[in-house]
């Protein structure tokens, strides 16, 4: 099977239509969003903090493949990520959006 290139612009374009008439889509396009900031946000705070991954680790009582799937988000309970943010000395503050 040959390869296509791809058109970032028009794929780009097919997604914002999709999302703006299937409910849906535009609810599982803004959990994929969220989840992607809560990436970002948990490595760049552990960044902030000058920790490696095995550093959270060790403060966490993690080892460092789960702090790896939990920056990566597959597989982490809500247990294992507030021992992540512990090890990172953050906590969770829920507001309303």
């Amino acid at each position: 099977m040959p390869f296509v290139e791809a058109n970032l612009d028009k794929e780009k374009k097919e997604l914002e239509k999709l999302v703006a008439t299937d409910v849906d889509a535009a609810k599982a396009h803004g959990e994929f969003l969220a989840k992607l900031a809560l990436q970002q946000q948990l490595i760049s705070s552990r960044k902030a903090e000058n920790l490696t991954q095995q550093d959270v680790a060790r403060a966490a009582g993690l080892s460092q493949q789960a702090v790896s799937r939990i920056e990566k988000g597959s597989g982490a309970t809500i247990n294992s990520l507030i021992k992540y943010l512990t090890g990172i000395g953050y906590s969770i503050e829920l507001k309303k959006v």
